[in-house]
């Protein structure tokens, strides 16, 4: 099992959902992994989204170095914030969040509300990418397992998944409509090489 900073760096160097800079998708991993599959288009319809009490408020990481807190917003989307700490060093993204049901599984689709540094010029040449974790909540348990990049490049070449796409820098991007996007995650939605590793993260005065 990789150590959760191994593990963040590997799937979302910029976080879930992350801000993609035309001409520089760069996901790559600690082992040189394709990091998260990224979609253009949402992984939910209306129709799919639910709300649940339960995910509100603050989930950390057993080392209390990555913190992500959900607040409940208009409607059924979710604003997130997540931090991360490094030594002296803490950073801080905004995204929002969906609770999405897909048959008997529930996932969140993590979207990036914008970038936090750079010019309004340098913005401007950026767009957003949705990412989506399979979920398993609890009262004081939240685990998370991304749809792995490396597992779905491996199906792409094998012919064995056909699905709108394009590679940019060893990146994987899923370029389809929600409907294309949300049948290939339906289909292996129970895979475990399609969504390893689950991150655990708890509720900060839980001790486990």
């Amino acid at each position: 099992m990789t150590t959760w900073n191994c593990a963040w760096k590997q799937k979302c160097t910029r976080a879930p959902g992350t801000l993609l800079a035309l001409g520089s998708l760069l996901l790559g991993g600690c082992d040189g992994g394709a990091g998260f599959a990224l979609s253009l288009q949402p992984f939910y319809t209306p129709v799919d989204l639910e709300t649940d009490q339960a995910l509100a408020g603050a989930w950390t990481t057993k080392e209390g170095d990555v913190t992500f807190s959900f607040e409940q917003m208009k409607g059924k989307e979710y604003k997130l914030v997540v931090k991360e700490r490094e030594g002296e060093k803490e950073t801080n993204s905004q995204f929002e969040a969906h609770l999405v049901r897909l048959g008997s599984n529930l996932f969140l689709d993590f979207l990036p509300n914008g970038a936090s540094e750079g010019s309004e010029f340098y913005q401007m040449h950026l767009f957003r990418a949705h990412s989506i974790a399979r979920i398993e909540l609890s009262r004081d348990t939240l685990q998370m397992a991304f749809l792995d990049g490396s597992w779905l490049k491996k199906k792409i070449d094998e012919k064995s998944v056909d699905i709108s796409h394009e590679r940019m820098d060893g990146t994987l991007l899923l370029t389809g409509a929600t409907e294309e996007v949300q049948d290939l995650v339906f289909l292996h939605s129970n895979d475990s090489e399609a969504f390893p590793e689950p991150i655990t993260l708890i509720r900060p005065e839980v001790e486990q």
